[in-house]
């Protein structure tokens, strides 16, 4: 929607949420959230955007966070993949539509 911004902190294992207004551009922090693992390398919205997924890099596993689609604010579902050093995460769309 170009209405909200999120930026991953290495430093502090974080995600903060930004509002961006729309006449001006300007940002506001909405929120931090732990990514509730160790070096959030990179994240991804899924296509629907409900959820926003991290990779936690130094602690081998990708977490879920639920997305308010009005808001952009994240919500921990204490969900957890375990997986080997990720840095990338990305939802491939198959033929016929499907994610």
């Amino acid at each position: 929607s170009g209405r909200t911004l999120y930026v991953s902190n290495r430093g502090h294992n974080s995600l903060a949420v930004f509002s961006v207004a729309e006449s001006t551009g300007a940002l506001a922090l909405e929120q931090v959230v732990s990514t509730d693992g160790d070096w959030p390398r990179n994240f991804t919205l899924d296509p629907t955007g409900r959820w926003l997924l991290v990779a936690n890099q130094r602690s081998d596993s990708v977490v879920v966070f639920g997305r308010d689609q009005e808001s952009g604010r994240l919500t921990p579902t204490r969900e957890r993949i375990a997986l080997p050093r990720p840095v990338c995460l990305r939802f491939l769309t198959q033929a016929g539509g499907t994610t």
